[in-house]
């Protein structure tokens, strides 16, 4: 008799970890000149690599105007690759039958000189300078040449849901307890300047109070998606690490901010996925250590029994459970859809439910 053994599910995870070893790559899109060395402790605003991109170029004809075939051209080619032209400098020049008239070719652009061939040159006509700092304190580790560094620090992890804004730091201050929506009462001249912490639901009026103190950023566990064009156009970025909707922050996130509140967190965006999904915005929270701590939790991870894991979808969104089982078979759901699932019981609760393995995601701390 053949058995037939269950197929393994990978789900997405969410790391959350209140000291680890966290390291990084930090790259540009492209190839560049590397500014670090390997051992060097940098700071988060320290260039690790820069880097020219081309904004657009210019092809210009030289065979048709010089009157020559095109493997000719190049012979008269005053200006060669790698050097800088101005424009209305002249490219290229040949003399005709008996010297009698000068032919010239001129660049109509400001630029360099970045091909030649086939009876044409290429010029670049400008670039911009791109660079890539490191984001948070750390050391470098390891050099990748041409596009950057990998970093090393210790401290706390936390990888959030979303963010309206880019890279970003400031002290954090904690302003609520636990699942207490944010509201604008909870907002003093004291948070000025500082990274605002609830534990809830962002409330509209907090946004504005929070506008007119001046705050650094703000972190919540969700807010209500009708106001998404409204955090868009804020003077800070704000981080929620739930979704969208009234989803209080998870309780572990909420006691490591708790936990490092007057600390220095650096918020960092990672670059999309190969596929162009978005890379979840990871809040660092450096905190020095005598001796190394474990490295984060890394790699896939296998749906199995004794997972902490999150559901994604009605009727449990944002609630939390631990895996007791994957079920052998798939299940046919109150939809008609037949599906692989597991039973999860929720916290707080005894009943397990049953829930599709695509709408959880594993949280490792």
């Amino acid at each position: 008799m053949i058995s037939m053994e269950s197929p393994r599910f990978y789900p997405g995870s969410v790391t959350f970890t209140a000291l680890a070893t966290i390291r990084r790559e930090r790259r540009l899109p492209l190839p560049g000149k590397v500014r670090v060395r390997r051992g060097e402790t940098v700071e988060a605003t320290t260039v690790l690599a820069t880097a020219e991109q081309p904004m657009g170029v210019v092809i210009v004809d030289l065979a048709r105007p010089l009157r020559v075939p095109p493997e000719r051209a190049l012979a008269y080619l005053r200006r060669k690759p790698g050097t800088s032209v101005r424009a209305q400098e002249v490219l290229a020049a040949r003399r005709t039958l008996l010297g009698l008239r000068t032919l010239r070719v001129r660049s109509p652009v400001d630029g360099e000189v970045v091909a030649a061939g086939g009876g044409r040159v290429i010029i670049r006509t400008g670039a911009r300078t791109l660079e890539v700092r490191a984001g948070f304190p750390g050391v470098v580790v390891e050099v990748i040449p041409q596009y950057g560094a990998i970093l090393e620090a210790t401290g706390a992890l936390i990888q959030a849901f979303w963010s309206s804004g880019s890279d970003f730091s400031g002290v954090l201050r904690v302003v609520t307890s636990g699942a207490e929506p944010l509201r604008a009462r909870v907002l003093d001249p004291m948070v000025q300047g500082t990274i605002v912490v609830g534990g809830g639901w962002i409330e509209p009026s907090a946004l504005e109070q929070a506008e007119r103190l001046q705050v650094r950023g703000m972190i919540a566990g969700s807010v209500e998606v009708s106001l998404l064009p409204r955090l868009r156009e804020l003077s800070f970025p704000v981080i929620l690490t739930e979704g969208f909707g009234r989803l209080p922050m998870h309780p572990g996130i909420f006691r490591i901010f708790s936990l490092y509140q007057g600390r220095e967190a650096f918020i960092l965006h990672p670059p999309a996925d190969p596929d162009g999904t978005p890379g979840r915005p990871e809040i660092v929270i450096p905190v020095p250590t005598e001796n190394p701590p474990p490295p984060e939790p890394t790699g896939e991870v296998v749906l199995q029994p004794g997972l902490h894991v999150r559901l994604l979808r009605e009727p449990h969104r944002g609630r939390t459970g631990t895996v007791l089982r994957v079920l052998p078979d798939p299940q046919v759901l109150e939809s008609g859809l037949r599906m692989w699932c597991a039973e999860i019981r929720l916290d707080g609760e005894e009943r397990p439910v049953r829930v599709p393995v695509y709408n959880v995601e594993v949280l490792r701390s």
